[in-house]
Protein backbone atom coordinates (compact mmCIF):
# COMPACT_ATOMS: atom_id res chain seq x y z
CA UNK A 1 0.00 0.00 0.00
CA UNK A 2 1.47 3.33 -1.02
CA UNK A 3 0.50 6.64 0.45
CA UNK A 4 0.56 9.92 -1.43
CA UNK A 5 1.96 13.06 0.15
CA UNK A 6 -1.59 14.42 0.43
CA UNK A 7 -2.79 11.34 2.33
CA UNK A 8 0.17 11.52 4.71
CA UNK A 9 -0.56 15.22 5.30
CA UNK A 10 -4.25 14.53 5.98
CA UNK A 11 -3.33 11.79 8.45
CA UNK A 12 -0.79 14.03 10.16
CA UNK A 13 -3.34 16.86 10.46
CA UNK A 14 -5.94 14.49 11.86
CA UNK A 15 -3.41 13.26 14.40
CA UNK A 16 -2.77 16.74 15.74
CA UNK A 17 -5.74 16.60 18.11
CA UNK A 18 -4.27 16.27 21.57
CA UNK A 19 -5.89 14.66 24.61
CA UNK A 20 -5.27 16.65 27.77
CA UNK A 21 -2.08 16.84 29.76
CA UNK A 22 -0.55 13.59 28.58
CA UNK A 23 -0.48 14.66 24.95
CA UNK A 24 -1.87 11.36 23.64
CA UNK A 25 -3.29 11.36 20.17
CA UNK A 26 -7.04 11.27 19.89
CA UNK A 27 -6.81 9.93 16.37
CA UNK A 28 -4.76 6.81 15.65
CA UNK A 29 -4.25 5.79 12.05
CA UNK A 30 -4.14 2.03 11.73
CA UNK A 31 -1.31 1.32 9.32
CA UNK A 32 0.21 -2.11 8.75
CA UNK A 33 -2.08 -3.64 11.41
CA UNK A 34 -0.45 -1.58 14.14
CA UNK A 35 -2.92 -1.05 16.96
CA UNK A 36 -0.69 -0.10 19.89
CA UNK A 37 -3.22 0.27 22.73
CA UNK A 38 -4.91 -2.98 21.73
CA UNK A 39 -1.55 -4.77 21.72
CA UNK A 40 -0.55 -3.23 25.07
CA UNK A 41 -3.82 -4.40 26.62
CA UNK A 42 -3.07 -7.94 25.47
CA UNK A 43 0.47 -7.83 26.89
CA UNK A 44 -0.82 -6.52 30.22
CA UNK A 45 -3.38 -9.34 30.45
CA UNK A 46 -0.86 -11.96 29.35
CA UNK A 47 1.64 -10.95 31.99
CA UNK A 48 -0.91 -11.45 34.79
CA UNK A 49 0.04 -8.41 36.86
CA UNK A 50 -2.42 -6.47 39.01
CA UNK A 51 -2.28 -2.69 38.73
CA UNK A 52 -5.07 -0.30 37.76
CA UNK A 53 -2.70 1.48 35.36
CA UNK A 54 -2.72 -1.69 33.23
CA UNK A 55 -6.34 -0.96 32.29
CA UNK A 56 -5.46 2.33 30.59
CA UNK A 57 -4.38 0.87 27.21
CA UNK A 58 -7.57 -1.21 27.11
CA UNK A 59 -9.74 1.84 27.70
CA UNK A 60 -7.75 3.93 25.21
CA UNK A 61 -8.08 1.21 22.57
CA UNK A 62 -11.85 1.17 23.00
CA UNK A 63 -11.99 4.96 22.73
CA UNK A 64 -9.44 5.67 20.01
CA UNK A 65 -8.71 2.67 17.83
CA UNK A 66 -10.64 1.32 14.87
CA UNK A 67 -11.32 -2.26 15.95
CA UNK A 68 -13.34 -5.04 14.38
CA UNK A 69 -16.07 -6.72 16.44
CA UNK A 70 -13.73 -9.66 17.04
CA UNK A 71 -10.91 -7.38 18.20
CA UNK A 72 -13.33 -5.55 20.50
CA UNK A 73 -14.42 -8.87 21.99
CA UNK A 74 -10.80 -9.92 22.55
CA UNK A 75 -10.06 -6.53 24.10
CA UNK A 76 -12.92 -7.09 26.57
CA UNK A 77 -11.52 -10.53 27.44
CA UNK A 78 -8.10 -9.06 28.12
CA UNK A 79 -9.55 -6.21 30.16
CA UNK A 80 -11.61 -8.78 32.08
CA UNK A 81 -8.45 -10.75 32.87
CA UNK A 82 -6.76 -7.62 34.24
CA UNK A 83 -9.85 -6.78 36.31
CA UNK A 84 -10.00 -10.32 37.71
CA UNK A 85 -6.34 -10.01 38.72
CA UNK A 86 -7.20 -6.75 40.49
CA UNK A 87 -10.01 -8.46 42.40
CA UNK A 88 -12.59 -6.35 40.56
CA UNK A 89 -14.84 -9.35 39.84
CA UNK A 90 -18.05 -7.49 38.97
CA UNK A 91 -16.33 -5.48 36.22
CA UNK A 92 -14.49 -8.60 35.03
CA UNK A 93 -17.87 -10.35 34.68
CA UNK A 94 -19.15 -7.38 32.66
CA UNK A 95 -16.16 -7.52 30.30
CA UNK A 96 -16.40 -11.28 29.79
CA UNK A 97 -20.15 -10.91 29.14
CA UNK A 98 -19.51 -8.18 26.55
CA UNK A 99 -17.00 -10.45 24.81
CA UNK A 100 -19.53 -13.29 24.72
CA UNK A 101 -22.22 -10.93 23.40
CA UNK A 102 -19.88 -10.07 20.51
CA UNK A 103 -19.84 -13.76 19.54
CA UNK A 104 -16.19 -14.41 20.31
CA UNK A 105 -14.88 -17.71 18.92
CA UNK A 106 -13.24 -19.08 22.09
CA UNK A 107 -16.37 -19.26 24.20
CA UNK A 108 -15.18 -22.06 26.51
CA UNK A 109 -12.17 -20.06 27.67
CA UNK A 110 -14.22 -16.90 28.21
CA UNK A 111 -16.96 -18.83 30.02
CA UNK A 112 -14.39 -20.35 32.38
CA UNK A 113 -12.93 -16.90 33.11
CA UNK A 114 -16.39 -15.51 33.77
CA UNK A 115 -17.18 -18.57 35.90
CA UNK A 116 -14.06 -17.94 37.98
CA UNK A 117 -15.17 -14.32 38.38
CA UNK A 118 -18.68 -15.35 39.42
CA UNK A 119 -17.27 -17.86 41.86
CA UNK A 120 -14.89 -15.29 43.35
CA UNK A 121 -17.82 -12.88 43.71
CA UNK A 122 -19.82 -15.54 45.56
CA UNK A 123 -22.30 -16.26 42.76
CA UNK A 124 -21.79 -20.02 42.71
CA UNK A 125 -24.94 -20.84 40.76
CA UNK A 126 -23.88 -18.53 37.92
CA UNK A 127 -20.36 -20.00 38.05
CA UNK A 128 -21.80 -23.51 37.68
CA UNK A 129 -23.82 -22.43 34.64
CA UNK A 130 -20.71 -20.97 32.99
CA UNK A 131 -18.57 -24.04 33.76
CA UNK A 132 -21.25 -26.36 32.38
CA UNK A 133 -21.61 -24.17 29.28
CA UNK A 134 -17.84 -24.20 28.80
CA UNK A 135 -17.90 -28.00 28.90
CA UNK A 136 -20.65 -28.01 26.27
CA UNK A 137 -18.29 -26.12 23.94
CA UNK A 138 -15.18 -28.04 24.99
CA UNK A 139 -15.74 -31.27 26.97
CA UNK A 140 -11.98 -31.49 27.61
CA UNK A 141 -11.76 -28.19 29.50
CA UNK A 142 -9.97 -29.28 32.67
CA UNK A 143 -10.47 -26.03 34.57
CA UNK A 144 -14.25 -26.09 34.11
CA UNK A 145 -14.45 -29.75 35.15
CA UNK A 146 -12.19 -29.20 38.20
CA UNK A 147 -14.14 -26.12 39.36
CA UNK A 148 -17.46 -27.97 39.00
CA UNK A 149 -16.04 -30.76 41.14
CA UNK A 150 -14.85 -28.21 43.71
CA UNK A 151 -18.29 -26.59 43.88
CA UNK A 152 -19.77 -29.95 44.90
CA UNK A 153 -17.59 -29.97 48.04
CA UNK A 154 -18.33 -28.09 51.25
CA UNK A 155 -16.76 -24.64 51.23
CA UNK A 156 -14.09 -25.54 53.79
CA UNK A 157 -12.82 -28.44 51.60
CA UNK A 158 -12.54 -26.55 48.33
CA UNK A 159 -9.28 -25.61 46.73
CA UNK A 160 -8.72 -21.89 46.39
CA UNK A 161 -9.50 -19.98 43.25
CA UNK A 162 -6.52 -18.66 41.35
CA UNK A 163 -5.57 -15.20 42.54
CA UNK A 164 -4.35 -14.37 39.04
CA UNK A 165 -5.26 -15.56 35.58
CA UNK A 166 -3.15 -14.85 32.53
CA UNK A 167 -5.44 -16.19 29.87
CA UNK A 168 -5.42 -13.08 27.73
CA UNK A 169 -6.17 -13.54 24.05
CA UNK A 170 -3.54 -12.47 21.57
CA UNK A 171 -3.80 -9.68 19.04
CA UNK A 172 -5.85 -10.22 15.91
CA UNK A 173 -4.67 -8.34 12.82
CA UNK A 174 -7.18 -5.89 11.42
CA UNK A 175 -6.97 -7.23 7.88
CA UNK A 176 -8.93 -10.28 6.80
CA UNK A 177 -11.36 -10.48 9.71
Amino acid sequence: MTFTAGLWMAMALAALGQNGERGELIFKAVIDNEIPYYDDCYHNARDGDADYALLEPCDLALQNEALTARQTAILHVNRGVIRYNLGDYADAIDDFTMALDLKIHVKAKVLVNRGLSYEAAGAERMARVDYESALAFNPDNKTARRRLDELKKPIYERSKLPSRINAGLGPVPSAGI
